[in-house]
């Protein structure tokens, strides 16, 4: 648990930090990263039920985070919102509604052949989208996890994201790569 606290002050922090040779893996460094885009990133009030309805990170496609996401955000807040885990699993037209209902969904490189039909079931939902899938900011998406190294950085899409209803805070912005949707 101490390497987990530990991961999720740098991550606060802003710092793309070399952390696989610490022993953490890739995937709990960012699952802490989705923890703290819910504390950057802002939903307008109509993307949820009610002042307590939870906030919903979704995973859709082959999930890589394991119990990490879970040991993320249990027991955490966001903005008086507590936080929960939905697992999907391959997208299909079936749950493409359900996706609209997560106001967080990372979208798992399995799905990079079905990306354009998620981000248009997304379309006007209050959904931040966050995926590994390349050049993500450009097919319309929000935010990509990208890597040099052994550290881990952010391709950002703000025009996306005011779009969705939803405002990036500058602490996010100030430590990301920020980039446009092909046109």
């Amino acid at each position: 648990m101490k390497k987990l606290n530990r991961v999720f002050i740098l991550t606060l922090m802003g710092l793309a930090w070399p952390v696989f040779g610490q022993g953490v893996s890739e995937y709990t460094v960012k699952a802490a990263y989705l923890y703290n885009f819910a504390q950057f990133v802002d939903w307008p009030k109509s993307a949820f039920a009610g002042d307590t309805s939870p906030l919903v990170i979704g995973v859709v496609g082959d999930d890589p985070f394991g119990d990490s996401l879970d040991d993320a955000v249990s027991g955490k807040t966001a903005s008086g919102h507590p936080l929960s885990v939905k697992r999907f699993g391959a997208f299909d037209a079936a749950h493409a509604a359900a996706l609209a209902h997560c106001q967080m969904l990372f979208i798992a490189y399995s799905e990079k052949d079905h990306l354009r039909d998620i981000l248009q079931a997304l379309d006007g939902a209050k959904t931040l989208t966050v995926s590994e899938i390349d050049r993500f900011p450009m097919k319309g998406g929000m935010i990509q996890f990208d890597q040099v190294g052994d550290k881990i950085t952010l391709d950002v899409n703000p025009s996306a994201a005011k779009h969705a209803g939803l405002s990036m805070r500058a602490q996010l912005l100030q430590v990301s790569k920020i980039q446009g949707s092909e046109e």
